[in-house]
């Protein structure tokens, strides 16, 4: 069996004995493990400590109170709302206007990954780097690679 020294009295439980919140046994229970555990009594005393200087603390106060404001208001929120529904097609714009954003986006994207019109000028300006130059055909196939021709463009 373990020691009951072992286990200390959590902080939750000092608190309550602090704040005479415990019942009989548990306060009972509380004294009898501070009488022989320093480490709580020690944790007892910095509480006591503590609260001591929080009673010196200076009291504030707004100057009116607030609780029937607040009231007030958690009273108007609980109250449900009446939706108002726009009848005909008019209750349909949003959704109109959110699937042609979507198609005009979709279309937009398409064009840019797929190569649209934004795609061709990067290719054109590309096409002075080839080693044939545009309509010329490829005689053979050590003609159609750099590798092929000596530095005087004769080909081996």
């Amino acid at each position: 069996m373990t020691d009951p020294h072992e286990v200390h009295a959590s902080d939750s439980d000092l608190s309550a004995y602090l704040d005479a919140e415990l019942d009989a046994a548990a306060r009972c229970r509380v004294e009898n493990h501070l009488a022989a555990c320093p480490r709580c009594a020690a944790r007892l005393a910095d509480f006591r400590h503590l609260a001591a200087e929080f009673a010196r603390l200076p009291r504030e106060s707004l100057g009116c109170d607030l609780a029937g404001v607040i009231a007030g208001r958690l009273a108007e929120e609980a109250r449900p709302r009446p939706r108002v529904h726009a009848s005909g097609w008019r209750g349909l714009l949003p959704l109109g206007f959110g699937a042609a954003a979507s198609v005009a986006l979709g279309i937009a994207m398409g064009a840019v990954l797929f190569g649209g019109g934004a795609a061709l000028p990067r290719m054109a300006a590309m096409s002075v780097f080839d080693p044939i130059p545009p309509g010329g055909l490829c005689p053979g196939l050590d003609a159609c690679y750099a590798r092929g021709a000596d530095m005087t463009g004769a080909f081996k």
